[in-house]
């Protein structure tokens, strides 16, 4: 399912900061084509690696 990206959240990982051996996330607020909202977490290097931004329309699902 399509999805367009209307915000975009650093994940909050409180004073013990980022587990080891782990990637930083960004949690990803979007909407549906039919106006559900839907949270996703994606890596912080997918997010740039795909230069994801708020408006960009990102592919979740099975039917993607």
């Amino acid at each position: 399912m399509k999805y367009t990206v209307k915000e975009l959240f650093d994940e909050d990982y409180g004073c013990e900061g980022i587990p080891e051996n782990s990637e930083p996330m960004v949690n990803v607020a979007a909407q549906s084509k039919d106006g559900k909202m839907r949270r996703f977490r994606f890596t912080e290097s997918y997010i740039t690696e795909n230069k994801i931004s708020e408006g960009s329309i990102i592919s979740v699902g099975e039917d993607t």
